[in-house]
């Protein structure tokens, strides 16, 4: 298992949390005061770096959670 699972599986939440209510607070109009740079860029780009958000979160959750030792080869 990682050294640092915990840390990768809290970073991973917040991806996917602030991923997901950025994109859903960006349908009604509303920016997290933090990512409005990303609106700056572009509306295709800031779509897409916040769905890398989310699945980068999940990514990383999944990772940190599985346990490579017991895994077959």
């Amino acid at each position: 298992m990682f050294k640092h699972s915990t840390t990768l599986t809290v970073i991973g939440f917040l991806l996917l949390f602030l991923g997901l209510i950025s994109l859903l607070l960006n349908f009604v109009g509303v920016d997290i005061f933090f990512l409005t740079w990303l609106y700056e860029l572009g509306v295709g780009i800031s779509f897409i770096v916040r769905l890398l958000m989310v699945i980068g979160g999940i990514i990383l959750i999944y990772l940190a959670q599985t346990d490579w030792e017991q895994e077959e080869i």
